[in-house]
């Protein structure tokens, strides 16, 4: 008869625990997805900020580089014209806003690549590249 207690009681303490577990989970996920609400509205700023001002850097580096852009990669190339074009735009879409900031990160990322390439190629031994 102990036994049987002992194992209701624990039963009860387990399920306890987990009803209390899942509750603490609820509040933690609802944090969660408030935060990644706050994140998109400053994804939202910051790529409208970035795209308002894409047209004078876009200028800037085309007529800095001249027909060396072509020496670029064609992934940056393409990252530029695609920013070129969502720049011109006054209203963008969630969607748009997001790809803008995608696209800068994959001009960055080939930017620094070939420059590590070009400049620093012993560091690449030591740095996991994805891109």
């Amino acid at each position: 008869m102990k036994r049987k207690a002992f194992y209701c009681l624990l039963l009860t303490g387990i399920c306890l625990l987990m009803f209390i577990g899942c509750a603490g989970m609820r509040g933690d996920i609802v944090k969660i997805t408030e935060e990644d609400k706050l994140n998109a509205e400053t994804f939202r700023t910051t790529a409208k900020n970035l795209l308002s001002t894409w047209a004078i850097n876009s200028g800037f580096i085309k007529g800095s580089l001249g027909d060396r852009i072509n020496q670029l990669p064609v992934g940056v190339v393409n990252a530029m014209d695609e920013l070129d074009v969502l720049a011109a735009k006054t209203n963008w879409t969630d969607f748009e806003l997001g790809y803008s900031l995608g696209l800068r990160i994959r001009l960055l990322s080939e930017i620094v690549a070939q420059a590590l390439k070009l400049y620093a190629p012993e560091v690449l031994k030591y740095i996991p590249m994805t891109f």
